[in-house]
């Protein structure tokens, strides 16, 4: 029996919270080792429906995986685990003003 390698996918998922004030949007990018990139998103709805179930977060349905690397290669500082190109014909400040959404809520842990 062939044992089949699983690679690194990093897989970007969309919420919207239900019970913070102005209900904002939230964007996580997620680590999973899958055998394909299907499998990889199938991981990362399961991932994500438990997410949201713990946190009273609502799920966006959209998913966007991304390969980044095969097999057993190491996966560690300055590794790119998320790139997309954006094929849009604008100056990059009104590209960089169509993705700030304002101000943002982060997490700072110690």
């Amino acid at each position: 029996m062939r044992h089949e390698s699983k690679a690194w996918y990093s897989a970007r998922t969309f919420y919207r919270w239900l019970t913070s004030e102005g209900r904002p949007y939230e964007e996580r990018v997620v680590l999973f080792r899958a055998r394909s990139l299907d499998e990889a998103i199938e991981l990362a709805e399961r991932e994500s429906a438990e997410y949201a179930g713990a946190g009273g977060l609502e799920v966006l349905g959209m998913v966007e995986a991304y390969r980044i690397s095969d097999g057993d290669e190491a996966v560690g500082v300055g590794t790119e685990v998320f790139s997309k190109l954006h094929a849009l014909d604008l100056p990059a400040d009104a590209f960089l003003d169509r993705y700030d959404s304002g101000p943002a809520h982060t997490q700072i842990s110690e």
